[in-house]
């Protein structure tokens, strides 16, 4: 069967935004396409983020089946158009959804007539059934675990598809498949779920304390892969906690300096490892880290469950700095009873603990799937949207307009002006004061440092654009109060 597999293209302006600054692996799709060729059928992936291509160019390979990967966020307006477009240019075909949203939601994701499935949790297994179903009739519907689907208009969702519980098994992703220099940052996922219980996170309810892992030898036989095929240098592990397994992050650092050829790599992880670690780390080649903060105040590290202390935090920021690992700091703001003494103790946290770190500044969207947005639902602090299409405009108005926690509206317009318009200004001095030999590069490799501070400069530029462009698409819907009624929440911490 010819299968089409597609990242869906934004907005314009957030496809520039994302094109531009940071793009990698959707990893779910090349994984399934991976399984899908494994087992003989005909495979393309669209990756809309860096593949700029038209709906109508993928008309000749005339696919019988297109599955969208759908978050809800920058690509789902684009996979709604989509859908209703291959409707349109290839009547027979088949359109099913899958990834987080389509997990969380089945039901309602489902429901739309340009949709005939969705997919539930991971989707090799399930794609792979729907694809033997649709060209033999066996297995039926009904006996496809993890698939969702329409009777007489109506809903029905299957029993939910087990946990792989043997990651090692799966083929390697499909590289092949896409234009792998297109992308800034090629990245492996190594990992799937999490333990950890952080209530804005959807892992408690999609994963449901899953977790499973690649062994640290494929990991590196992938790396060899990518750097023999692609000549790549410089690697992220694009999973939601890639440092957690100890012994294993131990294990690959380790396998990693024994290897001849170095790589450069980075990850996310939580602000709880241990100076021993991090030193491992630095000498495999580890030159950069996100560390999820999210907060410097107890309280509301206390309400996120995050498990770990402001204290424990800024000791792990300053071991990486110690190392010469460039750290970037995540902040959520805007949370569900957050006050400004919570937000003045952050604020202060990243002044006098961390020095003025460069930090990311993410405005806290209520996703489903997660115990906070169950929270907000409970005290009516937000209003669901009754219907998919609805979704894009609810990611719009609670991303960059609606106030969910108690702090002024002036108060954070402030602080995401201040930091959009300092964000390379703020890494250039905490480099140069905290990091110093960083800048011998200026003699080694003259070209490369004028290379990064001509991207971080642009970054900052396209950052301030986005935040600016937003704002101003909310104003001018805002001037018409029944184009977003959404803004009609029944919240009264919400400013319109």
């Amino acid at each position: 069967m010819r299968v089409l597999l597609v990242n869906a293209p934004a907005l314009d302006y957030i496809k520039y935004y994302n094109s531009n600054a940071y793009t990698t692996f959707d990893y779910g799709l090349l994984s399934i396409a991976a399984v899908l060729e494994q087992h003989g059928h005909s495979v393309q992936v669209w990756d809309g983020f860096v593949d700029f291509r038209k709906a109508k160019d993928f008309v000749a390979f005339n696919p019988q089946l297109i599955g969208f990967s759908v978050i809800a966020g920058p690509n789902m307006e684009g996979s709604i158009s989509l859908s209703k477009e291959f409707r349109a240019l290839l009547p027979g075909v088949k359109i099913v959804w899958g990834d987080v949203h389509a997990s969380v939601l089945p039901e309602q994701t489902v429901t739309p007539d340009y949709i005939d499935y969705v997919a539930v949790g991971a989707g090799e297994f399930t794609m792979l059934e729907l694809v033997q179903h649709l060209e033999t009739g066996t297995p039926a519907l009904t006996e496809i675990k993890g698939l969702g689907f329409k009777v007489n208009g109506q809903p029905v969702i299957n029993e939910r598809r087990p946990f792989i519980k043997d990651l090692e098994a799966l083929p390697d992703p499909a590289w092949h498949l896409i234009d792998v220099k297109k992308y800034s940052t090629p990245g492996l996922n190594t990992s799937r779920g999490c333990v950890n219980q952080c209530t804005f996170c959807y892992n408690k309810s999609y994963n449901q304390g899953y977790t499973g892992w690649v062994s640290a030898q494929k990991i590196i036989k992938q790396i060899d892969h990518l750097q023999n095929t692609y000549g790549i240098k410089y690697l992220r592990f694009n999973e939601d906690n890639f440092t957690f397994n100890r012994k294993r992050l131990r294990e690959i650092c380790n396998l990693l300096i024994a290897r001849k050829r170095k790589i450069k790599w980075s990850c996310d992880a939580r602000a709880d490892l241990s100076e021993a670690d991090i030193a491992l780390m630095a000498k495999s080649g580890c030159v950069d880290i996100g560390l999820g903060i999210e907060s410097g105040s107890p309280r509301m590290l206390e309400f996120i469950k995050k498990d770990v202390t402001a204290e424990q935090m800024a000791a792990t920021f300053w071991n990486f700095i110690k190392y010469k690992i460039r750290t970037s700091v995540y902040i959520l703001y805007g949370m569900p009873t957050e006050t400004v003494e919570d937000f003045e103790t952050t604020q202060r946290f990243l002044t006098e603990k961390l020095d003025r770190p460069y930090y990311m500044f993410h405005r806290y969207v209520p996703f489903p799937g997660s115990a906070m947005y169950d929270y907000c639902v409970e005290h009516n602090l937000i209003k669901v949207p009754t219907t998919l299409e609805e979704w894009p405009e609810y990611v719009k108005y609670y991303g960059h307009k609606a106030n969910l926690c108690e702090v002024p509206q002036e108060i954070i317009e402030a602080a995401v002006l201040k930091w959009s318009t300092t964000y390379a200004m703020q890494r250039f001095r905490f480099t140069l004061k905290h990091d110093k030999s960083y800048f011998w590069i200026i003699f080694k490799n003259p070209l490369k440092f004028l290379k990064e501070l001509q991207g971080l400069w642009k970054y900052q530029a396209q950052v301030h654009n986005y935040h600016r462009t937003v704002v101003k698409e909310q104003r001018q819907k805002l001037v018409n109060p029944d184009v977003l009624s959404l803004s009609r929440s029944g919240n009264s911490k919400t400013v319109v």
